[in-house]
């Protein structure tokens, strides 16, 4: 049920865009950027694991929750557990994801993924890495968002063109199960691979 609310929102936000507000630049419309980090990841191996069961059930709650949004693009990195979140709403969607190869430097690959973006316009998800994901945002015009904890996957960040101006506004949410709670000091890896 509560996907289906999320669902709806998404697709409520998306459609109170007036064509008028989708460039981003010159070069390509742009209706909106949905981005979310990967699920859950597995335990083993180390090196560009998999999906957990748990990321596995993230990946389906983000279909039920994307299946009506109108996405035009899928963005991943060449890892397999951006991969395997992106997976399920490519199949349903018959898309054809782009891959943005992931390096050991976050800013870089955030301006990689914010040109591909603006090449391609559209109404655009992002299937990213937590470090990333704040800087893909700033570089596309978004605001300050700060970067998730080790332990939260559920983040779900839409940027829309404001419609007076060139801004991006920013509509946050969540997806699939709750995070588990944790204290005022939550962990972020410095370096990946989370």
């Amino acid at each position: 049920m509560q996907q289906r609310v999320l669902a709806g929102i998404v697709a409520l936000a998306l459609a109170a865009i007036p064509p008028s507000a989708t460039r981003l630049s010159a070069q390509a419309p742009l209706r909106a950027v949905i981005l979310v980090r990967h699920g859950e990841k597995a335990a083993a191996p180390k090196e560009n694991p998999p999906l957990s069961p748990a990321g596995e059930a993230r990946a389906q709650a983000l279909l039920e929750t994307l299946r009506d949004a109108g996405l035009t693009t899928i963005i991943t990195t060449d890892q397999q557990r951006t991969r395997m979140t992106a997976a399920p709403l490519l199949a349903a969607l018959h898309l054809k994801e782009q891959i943005v190869p992931r390096t050991e430097k976050p800013e870089y690959d955030a301006r990689a993924i914010g040109a591909l973006v603006r090449k391609l316009g559209g109404t655009v998800l992002v299937v990213s890495h937590q470090l990333t994901i704040p800087r893909i945002i700033d570089a596309l015009g978004g605001p300050a968002v700060p970067t998730v904890c080790d332990s939260e996957f559920s983040h779900l960040y839409i940027l829309i063109p404001a419609t007076a101006s060139r801004e991006l506004r920013l509509i946050r949410s969540h997806f699939g199960a709750a995070d588990p709670a944790h204290t005022v000091d939550c962990h972020i890896s410095p370096t990946s691979p989370p």
